[in-house]
């Protein structure tokens, strides 16, 4: 009979096929099996997953309602091929962690940080950097962690789009406008970039040193930046190097809801190009903006009218 990590191996296996992320589930998933191991046990009920999932007794109530549901959907999986376990119910324990508020950014926004790179670093090519990583992820809505890992060769001017490779997720293309390669290309080919002396075939974006850049100092920079840039903190949203990504998708939700397009099909499109794994994700951009909520409650009432 094979071992609850043997079936956990199955899942994820079969699951990442699919083009699935799964590696929240795996750690926690495969830290419960690990818990029953250690305890002799070879299958599990609703109070061994909750007793598990409320660990450590001090964590945020949010935290033990992701644990445990993690072990909900591995225990689904289970009890469909006939193993002989509990699947707890939902509701049990509170949903996974608060997201936090967007900052939404508007083009004067955008204007003020891209301004502020010049008066806050001296160095040539860190202010360029940091224009270039603003106003890449403005244009296309990547992470930064997939801006940091594309390298020159990762752009095709034919085409016009940008290979996107994942470090979790299946790599992806990205349509760019022309304007977009320009401007990367115009910082490739920087005096100062070349004084660094990059390596062939190393990431685009690269320090003085010629090296790579860590998330955590691209992020302090952009702190720095919105300072100087004068934004401040719209209630619980504060402004945040992710935020970028955020305005990306909220745009076009905005644009495909007041220019009468099909908001649908336009966070099916979104999905993809943003490397989401399912549309739910790229969702939440919509419940998280009250423009964004505007506009819907709008669409909604002029079908009502239309229909009455």
């Amino acid at each position: 009979m094979s071992t609850l990590h043997e079936h956990l191996d199955e899942y994820l296996t079969m699951r990442r096929a699919l083009g699935y992320d799964l590696a929240k589930l795996e750690h926690l998933a495969g830290q419960f099996c690990d818990w029953l191991a250690a305890a002799g046990k070879e299958t599990f009920t609703t109070a061994d997953a909750v007793e598990w999932a409320r660990l450590p007794a001090g964590a945020d109530p949010r935290w033990w309602g992701m644990r445990l549901g993690s072990v909900r959907t591995f225990a689904k999986y289970l009890h469909a091929t006939g193993v002989d376990v509990q699947v707890p119910p939902a509701g049990i324990l509170p949903a996974g962690p608060r997201r936090a508020a967007p900052f939404i950014y508007s083009q004067s926004d955008l204007d003020a940080l891209v301004d502020a790179c010049g008066q806050v670093f001296t160095r040539l090519l860190l202010a360029a950097t940091m224009r270039t990583v603003i106003g890449l992820l403005a244009a296309t809505g990547l992470r930064i962690g997939e801006a940091l890992r594309l390298t020159t060769g990762d752009i095709d001017t034919v085409a016009g789009v940008l290979l996107i490779r994942a470090s979790k997720r299946k790599d992806r293309l990205v349509p760019v406008h022309p304007s977009t390669v320009e401007a990367l290309f115009a910082y490739r080919d920087l005096p100062a970039r070349a004084a660094a002396h990059p390596a062939t075939g190393g990431p685009l974006l690269v320090s003085t040193r010629g090296t790579g850049y860590q998330l955590s100092t691209i992020e302090a920079h952009f702190a720095r930046l919105a300072t100087a840039a004068g934004l401040r903190p719209r209630g619980a949203a504060h402004p945040r190097l992710h935020d970028l990504r955020h305005t990306f998708a909220t745009a076009h939700m905005a644009a495909a809801y007041s220019r009468g397009g099909d908001p649908q099909r336009t966070l099916t499109l979104l999905a993809t190009w943003l490397g989401h794994t399912s549309t739910a994700h790229t969702y939440w951009y919509l419940s998280a903006s009250p423009e964004l909520m505007a506009l819907a409650a709008t669409r909604l009432e002029q079908r009502q009218e239309a229909r009455s």
